[in-house]
């Protein structure tokens, strides 16, 4: 397979938005991804508009660069997501969409509207029959069918179970409906340690499924009940909980793979950007001002989807001079395996060509 074409601006310092604005503008003009995107065209942006009082997202006047210059070839852009599984303020597309409005994506400051993808309860949903290893037929956003673009702007961070979180993820779970989630989170589940349970509730506290219970000596999880978003294995700090990772994280990742195919065939034109910034050690999900784990590396676009993760794992890497993701979660799934399975199945290539762009 061709070499695919990835393009890389370097960033110093991500919190200067002005600046941060202007590389970002020199990546669309000199890598020409959004050249071919036609007047009228429906746009989708797919980003994380970050849970409450977290900041693990994408700056919205950086978002709407990227809005700016779509209108500028006359399409019509909107930004969406869909809602989670687990108990918070994006659970439904009421509490969704305020929580975007309070991280600042209003239409002032991003200049186009924002459209929860499965409705207001997740109901808008389209079954789309892949055969694949681990997913026969997939739940995904019923919207996509009638898209002509797709744009993911994804944050590029570690990961309690896939080891790290990019474009794949943002994909294969950020457009499954809740139906699609909980399909693939369906084989990770939680157990209880008694013996180094110290009955602290904190597990209880935090999960968003209440799928927690004690007695009179430890918790106890109600299988049929968890979701699998591993809070309560962040959240416990005497070890009383954990997963089988050795197969569960690794068949986790597979599914998210075969996610991501199923949303991605049927659509035409996608166009996918990495941004290597403030890099935590977990999810946007869970991370709320965490410290970044490496300095700022820069903004990476691509048409490929395989190629641009790629990338980004191999940049931290070599920033690190170790495989820092094993580092961080020694028990999270292979991220290389992940990465050869997206291209076993035909979603793009890890062979890549590193486009540097200088300012």
């Amino acid at each position: 397979m061709k070499k695919a074409k990835v393009f890389w601006v370097p960033v110093n310092q991500g919190k200067d938005i002005s600046r941060l604005s202007f590389l970002l503008k020199l990546l669309l003009k000199e890598s020409q991804l959004l050249n071919d995107v036609e007047k009228n065209s429906l746009v989708a942006i797919k980003l994380t508009f970050g849970e409450r009082d977290n900041q693990g997202y994408i700056h919205p006047l950086i978002v709407r660069v990227i809005v700016d210059k779509l209108k500028t070839k006359g399409a019509k852009p909107f930004l969406t997501d869909t809602n989670v599984i687990y108990k918070g303020k994006r659970m439904n597309a009421v509490d969704h969409l305020e929580t975007a409005y309070l991280h600042g994506f209003t239409y002032g400051n991003v200049h186009c509207p924002i459209f929860i993808g499965d409705g207001l309860l997740g109901e808008n949903s389209r079954e789309i029959e892949i055969n694949k290893k681990h997913i026969q037929k997939a739940h995904i956003a019923h919207f996509l069918y009638y898209l002509d673009h797709i744009i993911f702007l994804s944050h590029f961070t570690g990961h309690l179970f896939t080891g790290f979180a990019s474009t794949l993820k943002n994909i294969g779970m950020g457009m499954a409906t809740r139906k699609g989630k909980l399909q693939q989170h369906s084989n990770i589940k939680p157990k209880v340690i008694a013996k180094n349970c110290r009955l602290c509730l904190l597990c209880i506290r935090v999960c968003p499924a209440e799928a927690i219970g004690r007695n009179e000596s430890s918790c106890f999880i109600k299988e049929d009940i968890c979701i699998g978003c591993g809070d309560c294995l962040v959240a416990c700090k005497f070890n009383a909980i954990e997963v089988s990772y050795s197969e569960n994280v690794d068949i986790l990742c597979e599914k998210i793979v075969e996610y991501s195919y199923a949303i991605l065939k049927g659509i035409k034109r996608k166009v996918f950007f990495n941004f290597l910034l403030k890099i935590t050690k977990e999810c946007d999900c869970l991370a709320k001002d965490e410290p970044a784990i490496i300095p700022d590396i820069g903004i990476f676009a691509s048409f490929d989807p395989v190629a641009i993760d790629r990338a980004g794992v191999d940049m931290v890497r070599e920033k690190k001079s170790r495989d820092i993701f094993k580092e961080l979660h020694p028990q999270s799934a292979n991220v290389d395996r992940q990465l050869a399975y997206a291209e076993e199945i035909g979603l793009g290539t890890q062979e890549y060509e590193l486009v540097k762009i200088e300012a």
